[in-house]
């Protein structure tokens, strides 16, 4: 299969930019959620593969200063690396869908990814007594399945939040935690891509200009951390991220439904 093209228009470009600085400055504020904001942003813009290929190195170095900021980070993940490592086969299926699946059907599984997230709170209320009585099997299916949505839609948050808050693990352990099992599915991710011929040199270096802007928002969100009201900010996350799924599940279904008829 032949590379993907990364030649867009000025202005798809121009949001491009813009997207990748609001996802790094929300990654900053909370910690995670680089993908999630700007993958379905994208996605309703260009197809889920272009979308992931021009952000693959912001995705992975932010996620790594994630990891590292913070401190006691050896502590953190002593744990708990083996459900990163459990990502690994995930993500190397996720990442055969990726390159293989209809485009609607990707953007419709990535709008059922955001919905399953958005209900994080009602999942939390059910018993999950299971998973803290046996974390290590428990650990191997969230990694599983975090690997497989991280490899196919760039979302890999449902699964490992539930696993995590069910552990009851502070947010900044939880923080470095999670964001090992996205840079450790990414590199899954780009290796299977570059090697399927999805992904060049030439996406790489276009990427890079975007890693600087995400990591200049992401320290302005550093920043403003401690001044913001944490209901507020995530209640309009939220109303952004429902608005998103809605979008992405209207648009994959009416292709859908077209390309049908």
């Amino acid at each position: 299969m032949s590379a993907l093209s990364v030649e867009l228009s000025l202005e798809l470009w121009a949001a491009v930019f813009a997207v990748v600085a609001l996802a790094g400055l929300l990654q900053g504020a909370i910690g995670f959620g680089f993908p999630v904001i700007a993958t379905p942003m994208l996605a309703m813009l260009m197809d889920i593969r272009t979308a992931i290929v021009v952000t693959v190195v912001p995705n992975i170095v932010t996620g790594v200063v994630a990891i590292l900021r913070g401190g006691n980070w050896r502590s953190s993940l002593g744990r708990h690396w083996p459900v990163a490592l459990w990502t690994l086969p995930g993500a190397l299926l996720g990442t055969k869908i990726l390159i293989f699946a209809p485009q609607d059907w990707l953007k419709l599984f990535l709008a059922v990814a955001l919905f399953v997230y958005l209900r994080q709170e009602a999942l939390n209320r059910v018993d999950w007594s299971a998973v803290r009585a046996h974390p290590g099997r428990a650990g191997a299916v969230a990694g599983f399945l975090g690997g497989f949505l991280s490899g196919s839609v760039n979302v890999a948050l449902p699964p490992l939040l539930i696993y995590f808050s069910a552990l009851g693990l502070p947010m900044l352990v939880m923080t470095q935690v999670m964001n090992l099992c996205f840079v450790t599915a990414r590199m899954v991710q780009t290796t299977g891509l570059a090697l399927a011929g999805q992904i060049d040199r030439t996406a790489i270096l276009i990427s890079l200009p975007l890693t600087a802007l995400a990591l200049l928002t992401m320290w302005l969100g550093w920043r403003i951390q401690d001044r913001i009201d944490a209901k507020t900010y995530k209640k309009l996350l939220k109303v952004f991220l429902w608005a998103m799924a809605i979008g992405l599940a209207v648009q994959s279904s009416w292709h859908l439904l077209v390309t049908a008829r």
